[in-house]
């Protein structure tokens, strides 16, 4: 008798746990996407139930595709990675005219560039211009593409092709919950801390502050430079541009050329202690070779690895890589005029 009671609780204590797991996990899903749906930190949809001013996307990509969804057609673009989101797109207007979107994302790759273009093309958003800074580690081939590049079914043309944007499964997303959170703590703060991209997708937050101390930001600056060189650089063992990058850049070419989209490339500068340190490494150099050789078969192509001006002026860098607002100015200037 004991025993069939035994096996009785054995079989019912199970079912009962299972049954608990599966609620609590459907109240937990239920809370993430009701809080994602009511907050909606990447302009998914058309409406705002609480009001918010400014939201926090953690990632980039789904914040600037989803809201580049609600914006016209613009007449300008400027691609690239964070070290072209500082650079202001309303400069870009003064000298070309038009509309301009900044639509530059952390850490972008190659298949970033290409990617956006593709986009572009897709939703019948082409502009007049493209513009897009190129960074001498997006030809690395040890470097794979962004991560959140291959997240982002819109972007990501290696393996989702025409796929539809799944948007309902983003009002799952544990990254989308994040991002609502710190959007709720910030909006019923009294905290004033702006998002990272105004609404032509400019992040200037590397100003040309006067009263810079130079020779302070050093120890920085050259902490910077030992991390570029391990990860972007690869510890100096990168020798030579990626092929399959090359052959990309000539598809983005020739979709430029088929659609009448001026196209516009320019190497973002980088700090004259870091660019010494990868021409003093014989692979480095003769990578950085190839990779200018390779952009100045493009008609619109302005080198600023040999612009002894631009170079010299330190407080046009901020950190490593990154320039200043005012330097982003004097970039688009340079690049578009002389064109």
């Amino acid at each position: 008798m004991n025993f069939f009671i035994s096996i009785s609780k054995q079989s019912y204590y199970p079912k009962k746990w299972l049954k608990r797991v599966a609620l609590y996990t459907a109240l937990i899903s239920f809370i993430i996407f009701a809080i994602n749906y009511i907050v909606d930190p990447y302009n998914i949809t058309n409406h705002n139930l609480l009001n918010i001013k400014y939201k926090f996307a953690r990632d980039d990509r789904t914040q600037k595709v989803n809201y580049f969804k609600t914006l016209p057609k613009k007449d300008n673009i400027l691609i690239g990675s964070s070290r072209v989101y500082s650079i202001n797109p309303q400069t870009v207007t003064k000298i070309l005219g038009g509309t301009t979107y900044n639509f530059g994302v952390g850490t972008a790759t190659v298949e970033d560039h290409l990617g956006i273009i593709k986009y572009l093309i897709k939703t019948n958003k082409i502009p007049k211009n493209i513009i897009i800074g190129v960074d001498f580690y997006t030809f690395n081939p040890q470097i794979p593409p962004n991560g959140y590049f291959l997240k982002n079914r819109e972007l990501n043309f290696l393996s989702y092709g025409n796929y539809k944007e799944n948007y309902l499964a983003k009002f799952f997303s544990i990254d989308a919950f994040r991002a609502s959170i710190k959007t709720l703590s910030r909006h019923f703060s009294n905290k004033k801390e702006k998002p990272r991209f105004d609404k032509n997708g400019w992040a200037g937050k590397y100003e040309n502050y006067d009263n810079r101390k130079l020779e302070k930001e050093l120890p920085k600056v050259k902490k910077e430079i030992s991390e570029n060189i391990e990860f972007f650089y690869s510890n100096m063992s990168y020798n030579h541009i990626d092929p399959r990058r090359k052959a990309y850049y000539q598809e983005l070419a020739k979709i430029c050329k088929e659609h009448n989209i001026t196209l516009y490339l320019f190497t973002t500068p980088l700090h004259p202690l870091l660019l010494k340190k990868l021409n003093s490494s014989p692979n480095t150099a003769n990578a950085l070779k190839e990779f200018i050789s390779f952009l100045s078969t493009f008609k619109h192509f302005t080198n600023f690895y040999n612009d002894m001006e631009f170079q010299k002026e330190l407080r046009h860098f901020h950190g490593s890589s990154h320039t200043t607002t005012n330097a982003g100015d004097i970039i688009l200037d340079k690049v578009l005029t002389k064109n």
